[in-house]
Parts: structure tokens; C-alpha cells; sequence
């Protein structure tokens, strides 16, 4: 990936160079920048349009970086407090573990039907009592 991002930085390098080289004589005209605002006006002294695209390039390159600073920023943090979260959860995990057992050992559910016996016919199980009269 870093030798992508090298390949492209030199390749926006020569294609920048060129675009400059082939328009040096539109790039070297001069310009004057003008903003007017309500009663407010602004009047900039001549510049050659090489420099006004350089400085916008500048510019927006800060802002960009910027931008992408602050995001790795938030991200970071998030990253920061998601691991202690992560940590927590898996500290509570280990104590659970470590929980000493129950000693009642529970019968199964196969054994249980098999030993159980009714006092009562009708607490007796729909299932055993159809068992038994067919067995009758």
C-alpha cells in the first residue's frame, strides 16, 4: 500500500510538472482577485495564476489534513475506550470461570421420567399415563 500511495504521489508530481510546463504562458499571466460584499470590497494586487492555483492547492491540502488529524483523533480515542471496554468484558469473563461449581449433581431428564413415581393419577405425565394403558 505504500509503494501504491508513492507510485500516485509521483505520478500527480510529473502530471503537475507537465500541466505547468505545457501552460507556462496562461500560468504566467497575472490576475486581479476581486470580493464584494454588501458595502465591503476586496482588491488584491496582480498575482500570476500559477501562484493563486498553487495557494489553493496549499490550502486545501491543510484543510484536508486537518480534517483527516481530527478524525484519527476521534477515532483513536474510540479505539482507547473501546480495548477497556474489551478489557473489562474479558476480566468478567475469567472471574465468571473461575466460579467455584454447584455440587448438587442433577439427574438427567431420561433417568428422572424412568424413576419418578405418581402418588396421584392426575399428576402423572399425559405421556405415561397413555404408555400404561397400552401396556394394560
Amino acid at each position: 500500500m505504500r509503494y501504491l500511495k508513492v507510485l500516485l504521489l509521483t505520478l500527480f508530481f510529473f502530471v503537475s510538472m507537465v500541466f505547468f510546463i505545457q501552460n507556462n504562458e496562461m500560468l504566467s499571466n497575472e490576475l486581479v482577485l476581486k470580493l464584494e460584499l454588501f458595502d465591503l470590497s476586496f482588491v488584491s494586487r496582480e498575482l500570476p495564476f500559477y501562484l493563486i492555483v498553487l495557494v489553493s492547492f496549499v490550502v486545501g491540502s491543510v484543510f484536508s489534513m486537518s480534517y483527516f488529524l481530527a478524525e484519527k483523533i476521534r477515532l483513536a480515542h474510540e479505539l482507547k475506550s473501546s480495548k477497556a471496554k474489551l478489557a473489562a468484558l474479558e476480566q468478567e469473563v475469567t472471574s465468571l470461570r473461575n466460579l467455584p461449581l454447584e455440587e448438587e449433581v442433577y439427574p438427567s431428564s431420561a433417568s428422572k421420567t424412568e424413576n419418578t413415581s405418581y402418588s396421584d393419577e392426575s399428576t402423572q405425565p399425559y405421556s405415561e399415563k397413555k404408555r400404561e394403558e397400552s401396556a394394560a
